[in-house]
């Protein structure tokens, strides 16, 4: 190989490594600004929901925050879980998962969820402790409402 030839083949690689390098970081920047977009977006229902509580005395039905949820455009709430008929009265605000939405991120941002407590206080969650803190919570009656949800969207076309 002469020279010219070493030249063409360095360059080549150097410019393979560095896409490759710019399409890992622009992925991981999407998932962090998508984490981030759907902190926010849980965040403004947070704020309604505790809003409606205050003026009603009561959690919103989940039409009322689905409703909300297309009024404000959040697109990044896909996937959300609103759990308002599972809760009962008296429950402990600070440890209650009032709602949540799982993601499925690769890379440096891993899977997780956002969690919507009933105080109304939005984390991320990794997936482990999230799965152990809504298993403490669930009963069997959600259970066997999401399996049978479950099985009724499966069978539909």
């Amino acid at each position: 190989m002469n020279i010219r030839q070493k030249k063409l083949v360095a360059n080549i690689i150097v410019v393979l490594v560095f896409t490759v390098a710019m399409v890992t970081a622009f992925a991981n920047i999407k998932n962090v600004i998508n984490r981030s977009e759907t902190i926010r977006a849980t965040e403004l229902v947070g704020k309604e929901i505790l809003r409606y509580r205050k003026t009603n005395g009561s959690l919103p039905p989940e039409y009322y925050v689905k409703e909300y949820i297309d009024k404000i455009g959040a697109v990044r709430l896909s996937d959300f879980h609103y759990r308002a008929p599972w809760i009962e009265f008296g429950s402990e605000p600070n440890s209650t998962i009032l709602a949540y939405s799982e993601k499925n991120y690769r890379g440096l941002v891993k899977a997780g969820s956002v969690v919507l407590w009933l105080n109304g206080k939005v984390e991320w969650m990794n997936k482990k402790r999230f799965e152990q803190a809504l298993a403490t919570q669930q009963k069997q009656q959600e259970f066997q409402w999401i399996k049978e949800h479950l099985q009724n969207s499966e069978n539909q076309p």
